[in-house]
């Protein structure tokens, strides 16, 4: 088994809104921030609620796109039916067949199968949890290539780390591309991981206080998507750790190899994204 890993990138999410456009969606949302039973039992006004702070915040996930490809060769035997009573024999290729009676009449016909399969996955997970996500939403925005993850804490805004690393991500996506087959002989057995990106899109964390109840209460909005949610406590603590980019591309001929043991792994390494690139699909 040969496993490629190539283009390794971190990239921004372009965001769909801008912080104006934010700020107007989270005027709109005051009450609705303290939650259904609030609003219909206590009954605030608009102006009862005042936002005390609004925070730009990045939170990730990883998107990885992988092909394997096998090639390999079987023996097969193919019976092929001759339910005419009179034909004894046929002659195929200058080699006579006598006609035999295996669960039906005909002969057999000893092949070699010539098999070649190719598959495919894209796969997105959490940079947080780790758990497989459907972030399509957010591919079609424009990005931004980053050199590191200190560019993005350089403009102002909290940086939520992710703890998933690289590695964690090509473990999930390797067993996904493992296939077995009969085989009598293997030509070619190969994984190629075509990229795997670190994406960060932009948030907003905006806190309410309603003064007169001495309650507060959070909600995130998300730049990219414009929707909004409540905000858990680990999105609301400040992020301060700043990760080398060789801490997050973890992942190395060592680590495939312990979840492929015995495998011959050929690793080669992809140079991270250069930096002020810009895509946009």
């Amino acid at each position: 088994m040969e496993v490629n890993l190539g283009e390794t990138q971190i990239v921004e999410l372009q965001a769909t809104y801008s912080a104006e456009q934010i700020q107007g969606m989270a005027v709109g949302k005051r009450i609705d921030a303290f939650g259904q039973v609030a609003k219909l039992l206590q009954r605030p006004k608009p102006e009862d609620i005042e936002i005390v702070t609004i925070q730009k915040q990045y939170e990730s996930f990883w998107a990885v796109s992988a092909t394997a490809h096998y090639i390999y060769e079987r023996k097969r035997v193919y019976h092929v039916d001759v339910p005419t009573p009179e034909v004894q024999s046929v002659v195929l290729h200058e080699r006579e067949y006598p006609i035999t009676i295996n669960r039906t009449r005909g002969f057999d016909i000893d092949t070699i199968e010539h098999c070649d399969e190719t598959l495919h996955r894209d796969l997105t997970l959490d940079g947080k949890t780790g758990e497989v996500g459907d972030f399509k939403r957010y591919m079609t925005a424009p990005q931004q290539m980053m050199p590191d993850i200190a560019t993005l804490q350089r403009s102002g805004a909290d940086v939520i780390v992710p703890d998933v690393r690289s590695s964690f991500v090509i473990r999930h996506v390797i067993p996904m591309l493992m296939k077995t087959y009969q085989a009598d002989k293997v030509i070619k057995e190969v994984i190629n991981i075509e990229s795997i990106v670190l994406c960060f899109h932009a948030i907003y964390s905006v806190e309410y206080s309603w003064a007169a109840k001495q309650k507060r209460q959070a909600l995130i909005f998300d730049a990219v998507s414009g929707g909004s949610k409540p905000a858990s406590a680990e999105i609301r603590t400040r992020s301060a750790r700043v990760l080398a980019n060789d801490t997050l591309f973890d992942i190395g001929s060592d680590a495939v190899g312990t979840f492929l043991p015995g495998a011959n792994v050929s690793i080669q390494l992809g140079r991270l994204a250069p930096p002020n690139a810009v895509s946009a699909p």
